[in-house]
């Protein structure tokens, strides 16, 4: 397989095991994808700790060599903040999200996707640390990222300058 037809570097869901590998790298669980590496081949690495409902993935990442692999890979949306864009998308018969609710997209070992619902607390938005498990990714086409930026800055709101 060329470079021009390896899959975008993301997210995938696998879609079988990696030979040599089929221990550590299983059928139907959450990587990122390199299709490029110092060894000149692409690689996945497996996910490490998940804090704020975000993974990192270990340093160290395995070469992929097999096509069927490359094939198999399920791409997945980047975790992150979204916008449900329909009307609605239904949790359960009782429980729905409503159209243009801010939701942060996160994922379990086995790649399925959880939505955190935002919150809003006081003057702050919170995302809860327990989520709505989807086990198929199909219902994603329903989010629309959010573009936004938000100040680092450690200034004291009480002495900066006000605008008027």
């Amino acid at each position: 397989m060329g470079n021009d037809s390896l899959p975008d570097c993301g997210l995938y869901r696998t879609g079988v095991s990696l030979v040599s590998h089929e221990e550590q790298v299983t059928a139907g669980c959450l990587v990122s994808f390199h299709n490029h590496s110092d060894r000149g081949i692409p690689m996945v690495q497996t996910p490490h700790n998940n804090e704020n409902n975000r993974w990192t993935f270990h340093d160290h990442g395995f070469g992929v060599e097999d096509p069927g692999f490359l094939r198999a890979l399920i791409p997945l949306k980047p975790e992150g903040l979204y916008v449900v864009t329909e009307n609605h998308l239904h949790i359960s018969e009782e429980e729905i999200i409503s159209e243009r609710t801010l939701v942060q997209l996160g994922y379990n070992r086995s790649a399925d996707s959880i939505l955190f619902v935002a919150k809003q607390k006081g003057n702050t938005i919170v995302f809860p640390t327990k989520g709505f498990r989807f086990e198929s990714p199909d219902f994603q086409t329903t989010l629309q990222p959010v573009a936004f930026s938000v100040s680092k800055s450690k200034s004291n709101p009480t002495t900066s300058q006000t605008l008027h």
